[in-house]
């Protein structure tokens, strides 16, 4: 199984919905997309994450399931700030490493976001249990093998607390250390042995399909870099 993670187009928030400069994104992203083998489209039920897939459904022909437990977790812990947006610095500014079991002790947004995530971790697994891999302590037992190639359109808060969950390390690490650009696409793969099956990150981040929209932007000095 390979699972594409793909955050929406720069995002209008206000409207819920995307910028002109997101819809650019979105448009070269189903471009890039048209050469992919793609077998199912699931997309977070927010605008701006509909609005994204709108333009790879449209190009590959196939219909978009929306899931709930896609749409953007509630990551704000204190008034205006959002545990994704602590700068590392900030994070790491501590004399031990984090801990993969007790993170949530050891950071500010903790206790608000282990209340957040476990729910949002528990439909994940189910969703993958659908799929034939049914979650086993840190591994998946495979109770049958899915080749599907499935993308997940949704956001930045998503993408980064799952790459924790399948991955086994702090939450605020992945927070802090990995990047979720508008329109990114990160990559897990499912590597299978034994009968049980564990995920790898194969792509993070990857800008590639705004390479061109990047350059013909900055020619006309708008590309805020």
């Amino acid at each position: 199984m390979r699972i594409h993670l793909i955050r929406h187009g720069d995002p209008d928030y206000a409207n819920d919905t995307l910028t002109p400069l997101g819809h650019q994104q979105a448009k070269c992203l189903a471009d890039a997309l048209d050469q992919t083998s793609i077998d199912a489209l699931f997309a977070s039920p927010m605008g701006r994450a509909q609005a994204t897939a709108l333009y790879t459904s449209k190009g590959k022909g196939m219909p978009v399931e929306t899931l709930e437990w896609l749409h953007e977790l509630n990551g704000n812990y204190e008034g205006q700030l959002w545990s994704w947006n602590m700068h590392g610095t900030e994070t790491l500014s501590r004399p031990t490493a984090l801990s993969v079991d007790e993170w949530h002790l050891e950071i500010v947004y903790g206790p608000h976001m282990q209340r957040v995530v476990a729910p949002f971790y528990n439909s994940f697994d189910a969703f993958l249990a659908g799929y034939g891999y049914e979650r086993e302590g840190f591994r998946y037992r495979i109770r049958r093998t899915a080749p599907e190639t499935l993308t997940l359109f949704c956001h930045a808060g998503v993408v980064l607390t799952l790459l924790a969950h399948v991955l086994h390390i702090p939450l605020p690490v992945s927070y802090s250390q990995f990047g979720c650009d508008p329109s990114s696409v990160t990559t897990i793969d499912m590597e299978e042995a034994g009968g049980h099956g564990v995920f790898r990150l194969t792509g993070l981040n990857d800008m590639s399909h705004c390479a061109t929209l990047r350059h013909a932007v900055q020619q006309e000095g708008a590309f805020p870099g």
